[in-house]
């Protein structure tokens, strides 16, 4: 067992951040403030943070150490492991093979792998994207990290590691919902089968370069393009955190059985740039990104409620799809489609796992809607629309009227209190040329004092009003 303890020091701590080139410098410098907030608040060795804007522009910061002897601070570019962030890449691949129809996601996994006992065939592709399959989680069988301890370097295959430490079944497949990292070692090996090629060369050759995700990569089969944060955990069992890099980066046997399930590292931009690219629909249909949204009640998932390869969560009032990875590094990595904006956070330190960085996300996602505030106006003209809301202070009711001189797909009109948390939203698709109103109803008991209308044309945030009441 793994002992954790905090350690007391005192040391200069460095403070790493890339500004894009649309990164306003103001909001650069209040996310790094919030970074750095953060990471003392959890006490942790170093955060790594990133937020694809709807505009495509990515900020990226680095707070804390690498390593203390010597001291060598976290960079924007050094890579974390991001664990089971990795499913969200892995199902994609799933998905993207079934509309290309070298697979069919409700198909049983008779299939294509052979019979494996206490495997059901008749459980579906869809069953293990979705963790309904039933199937036991071979990394909770405590006979199989000993015998990776000790074989460091060795490579595993997945269809033996399977055969050797599988267990029966938890439940019937599809009545209940259990994670377990089977599934995904199961969908590695129909990758295998459908394309030939193994998955981490199938993942590179239909993700990582199309999508130029340079940072990615796992260990036990590629190397590492980048810096490595050091990742630190008692390896010792003495209760003290210990600097367990060179340990750690050569631990192959266990990079190369979390593979498709999460072997993956990655810098914090990378993967916020993949969670976006994937999650607004840029990679697979919208039709079967919808099917990859569709949740199942899962009791002890972030936000309780579970896709294929997706949790589903919110933060501050807006819907969010991600994931959360733990493998010694702990990392959360998070869409909003409302904001068509992604939020990544990783660490290096064990004790903390992704359920303590999601209050990392709401922060940094609560400080980007507090700036956008600061930096509208209370009127906007635009080439192509014109904004106003009435009456401010409000009332019992916000209207907003809007002047389109073309045709818009969709508006969104969100409002939020002080902190950016969502308090109602109102949605129209196909609005035409001309002026139109909406209003919001019965704000009667909002409180005394400022709140925020975001306006959302086409998926882009166009304008932020500051509200009185």
């Amino acid at each position: 067992m793994i002992h954790l303890i905090k350690r007391v020091f005192t040391i200069v701590l460095f403070v790493s951040s890339i500004q894009a080139q649309n990164i306003p410098a103001g909001l650069d410098s209040v996310l790094n403030k919030t970074l750095d907030s953060m990471r003392l608040v959890l006490q942790v060795k170093s955060l790594s943070a990133a937020i694809q804007c709807p505009d495509e522009a990515i900020w990226a910061g680095a707070k804390g150490i690498s390593s203390e002897n010597p001291n060598v601070n976290v960079e924007v570019n050094d890579v974390y492991l991001i664990g089971s962030v990795t499913k969200t890449i892995t199902s994609a691949c799933i998905l993207k093979l079934h509309e290309q129809k070298l697979l069919n996601i409700d198909d049983p996994i008779s299939n294509y792998l052979d019979t494996i006992t206490y495997i059901n065939p008749k459980i579906t592709i869809r069953q293990l994207l979705q963790h309904t399959s039933g199937i036991y989680d071979v990394l909770s069988n405590p006979e199989l990290q000993p015998i990776l301890i000790n074989n460091l370097d060795s490579i595993w295959n997945y269809e033996p590691l399977i055969k050797n430490f599988i267990k029966a079944p938890l439940f019937l497949a599809g009545s209940r919902w259990s994670y377990s990292n089977t599934n995904y070692f199961l969908l590695g090996m129909i990758i295998k089968k459908v394309t030939g090629n193994e998955y981490y060369q199938e993942l590179r050759k239909l993700i990582y370069d199309p999508i130029n995700l340079k940072s990615i990569s796992i260990p036990a089969y590629e190397p590492l393009n980048n810096n490595v944060a050091h990742v630190w955990l008692d390896i010792t069992g003495d209760g003290i955190a210990d600097d367990a890099h060179d340990f750690y980066i050569n631990y192959l046997s266990l990079n190369s059985v979390a593979g498709s399930a999460g072997g993956y590292f990655s810098t914090a931009a990378d993967i916020t740039k993949w969670m976006r690219t994937y999650l607004r629909g840029d990679f697979i249909s919208s039709s079967t990104l919808d099917e990859a949204k569709k949740t199942v009640p899962a009791s002890g998932s972030q936000g309780g409620a579970y896709g294929l390869g997706l949790m589903k969560n919110s933060f501050n009032g807006f819907l969010a799809y991600g994931h959360g990875g733990d493998l010694a590094y702990a990392a959360s990595s998070w869409y909003f489609p409302e904001k068509d904006m992604s939020i990544s956070v990783l660490t290096n330190d064990s004790k903390n796992n992704s359920w303590t960085l999601l209050p990392v996300v709401s922060a940094l996602l609560k400080t980007y809607n507090n700036w956008k505030s600061t930096v509208s106006t209370n009127s906007v003209s635009k080439p192509d629309f014109e904004i106003n809301t009435y009456p401010n202070p409000i009332g019992d009711q916000l209207n907003i009227s809007i002047h389109l001189t073309s045709p818009v797909n969709q508006i969104d009109l969100v409002l939020c209190n002080s902190l950016g948390e969502k308090i109602s939203s109102i949605h129209d698709g196909q609005v035409l040329a001309g002026t139109h109103q909406w209003n919001f109803k019965d704000l009667s008991l909002l409180s005394e004092g400022f709140y925020y209308l975001n306006v959302v044309i086409d998926s882009k945030e166009s304008s932020t009003f500051k509200i009185f009441k």
